[in-house]
């Protein structure tokens, strides 16, 4: 009788708006496990054809596993009497990650490009997550903190190569509209960012944690998330390996208020303490 209140005065702040807001968060481990796969799932640009001789460009865009929609964009083709050798950008899910990767049917493409010549190379990954039962439905005046592992081993986050790489992350409201970063601004720039460093991991890899926080307003919807990257990269680049970067172990969740929760413990303390006074 004495202690009933604390219990529940802890369950009102447990289902107040901003702490829990009712929505179900994402975690690739559990809810969205199947968030990186099938494995084997690509969208590669195919570069435009020519007579004989090099050719650059091309897009591709397309579904890519069960919630991502991803586009590429740039590629080369190298054509000549015996065959045709290709590359193009290209992003894949595989052995459970988000690849942003180049694609090669022959090596001797990364030679075709010539002395200074340079493929402009971009990537998006755009996710949904519309589970039936698992959506996630931002909450106004909210703030999301994203956590995932990046590798970036093979060059696009490494700055100092020369192909002045950009990777970035976004968090999509109901309409697709990019909400406000913690720290302004709205894309979060992953290259210049601290990463946690991880056991093991490879150079330019590690967790980034970011946060984002919605207004007064939001769009209703299932919400979704955006990485994109580009890199400008010539043959002596590419030779480095295929897979620019990664992404895996997706988590977003909300950030409580130190404030409310502060002063709400403080409260219950208080409270606690007048009962067994009493």
């Amino acid at each position: 009788m004495k202690c009933s209140s604390l219990p529940l005065l802890l369950l009102a702040l447990a289902s107040s708006p901003g702490i829990s807001g009712g929505q179900v968060l994402v975690d690739s481990a559990s809810n969205y496990s199947d968030l990186f796969g099938p494995g084997g799932s690509e969208v590669t640009v195919n570069p435009p054809d020519s007579l004989i001789g090099l050719t650059v460009g091309g897009s591709k865009s397309g579904d890519l596993g069960t919630y991502w929609k991803a586009e590429a964009d740039g590629g080369a083709s190298l054509k000549v009497v015996v065959g045709v050798a290709e590359t193009g950008a290209q992003v894949a899910l595989n052995d459970g990650k988000l690849q942003f990767n180049i694609s090669n049917n022959e090596s001797s493409i990364l030679g075709a490009l010539g002395i200074g010549g340079a493929l402009d190379l971009d990537w998006s990954a755009t996710a949904t997550f519309n589970k039936s039962g698992n959506q996630l439905l931002l909450a106004p005046n909210t703030t999301y903190q994203l956590t995932f592992d990046v590798d970036g081993s093979n060059g696009l986050l490494n700055s100092t190569l020369g192909i002045f790489p950009t990777f970035g992350v976004e968090l999509l409201d109901g309409n697709s509209a990019a909400v406000d970063a913690a720290g302004g601004g709205k894309l979060v720039n992953i290259i210049g960012l601290e990463l946690l460093g991880i056991v093991g991991s490879p150079p330019y890899s590690g967790r980034a944690v970011v946060q984002f926080q919605t207004g007064s307003t939001v769009a209703s919807g299932p919400a979704g998330v955006r990485f994109t990257g580009s890199a400008l990269a010539p043959a002596t680049v590419l030779n480095l390996g295929t897979e620019f970067a990664s992404v895996t172990n997706l988590n977003i969740a909300v950030v409580p208020e130190p404030s409310v929760l502060g002063l709400a413990g403080l409260g219950a303390v208080a409270l606690f303490r007048r009962r067994r006074t009493a």
